[in-house]
């Protein structure tokens, strides 16, 4: 039985594959399709975290292939008088439940696919460590603008902690770019000196001549509390705006994988901006969504 955990279980013509089946569920006008294949399915968004886009976009995704949507409420449920989530899950297979949406703070994924028999699960981000959806559907969105090769690609703000980056690093390095990253250095210390991408700490320099540009949030809850950032000095620093946007090529796009702090990391104008694909990126987030559900339930 397959699961998806991280971007780097996948190679590179199964992310095609599944880019390509995604497409598929967006018409020519730019909709979402319906196609109630799995009327038979049963799904369970476990999210142990906040989330708005991706457990929704689970839900309208499903929805949309004709599964059946149970949305788990942790702080009302028996974990709260000591259940284990392990023993929730195997209720939850007992009961039929096909496959698990699972975002959790910690890297409990792993445990519970050894310990459970007949799950599939799916990670909606795993703490600071992996985000595969989002990955995904931020190749998606580069892709359909842009081509998926052949790019001077940007991602500026908070990396070290970024689940979100980290997976779209593991997925855009199956492609031929060129990648680079700034931000505050101690929130970049993990990418300083990589072999994977480079490093820029001015952002002037940082965004001249790109063609994809991606702006990442502070993660403030996983911040250690040895570290303090003076906010107005960050933005100061490490702010996209659309002056700056008018340095990298003028058909640039502009992505975020939300929540977007405004006047913080992107100021208003730059998410305003024709180059911003913001809303395509949370569009693509269903369709991406409504693939991975098609291939899972189908292998």
């Amino acid at each position: 039985m397959n699961h998806l955990v991280a971007l780097k279980d996948l190679n590179k013509e199964e992310i095609i594959e599944l880019l390509e089946l995604a497409e598929k569920f967006i018409d020519h006008e730019g909709k979402i399709l319906k196609d109630p294949i799995f009327p038979d399915k049963k799904i369970v968004n476990i999210f142990c975290e906040p989330s708005t886009r991706t457990k929704t976009s689970f839900e309208i995704a499903a929805k949309n292939l004709g599964c059946e949507v149970i949305n788990f409420d942790y702080n009302f449920s028996s974990i709260i008088k000591g259940e284990t989530l392990l023993d929730t899950i195997i209720s939850f297979e007992e009961m039929g439940i096909d496959l698990c949406v699972l975002r959790h703070t910690d890297s409990v994924i792993h445990n519970l696919i050894e310990d459970t028999k007949k799950m599939i699960f799916i990670s909606g981000g795993e703490g600071a460590i992996s985000h595969p959806t989002q990955g995904l559907l931020d190749l998606m969105t580069i892709k359909s603008k842009k081509g998926i090769e052949n790019n001077n690609i940007l991602v500026a703000g908070h990396l070290d902690h970024s689940r979100v980056f980290k997976s779209f690093l593991e997925g855009i390095t199956n492609f031929k770019n060129n990648i680079t990253v700034c931000g505050h250095k101690d929130l970049c210390k993990e990418y300083l000196d990589s072999s994977l991408v480079s490093f820029e700490p001015d952002l002037e320099k940082a965004v001249r001549d790109k063609d994809v540009i991606m702006g990442l949030r502070i993660q403030k809850e996983r911040i250690n509390e040895d570290i303090t950032i003076n906010i107005d000095e960050y933005s100061k620093n490490y702010q996209i705006n659309s002056e700056l946007l008018k340095l990298a090529n003028p058909d640039c796009i502009l992505m975020h994988p939300g929540p977007v702090n405004k006047g913080i990391e992107l100021s208003q104008n730059a998410y305003d901006s024709e180059n911003s694909v913001i809303n395509d990126q949370v569009k693509n987030g269903v369709a991406v969504r409504m693939a991975i559900l098609t291939k899972y339930f189908s292998t």
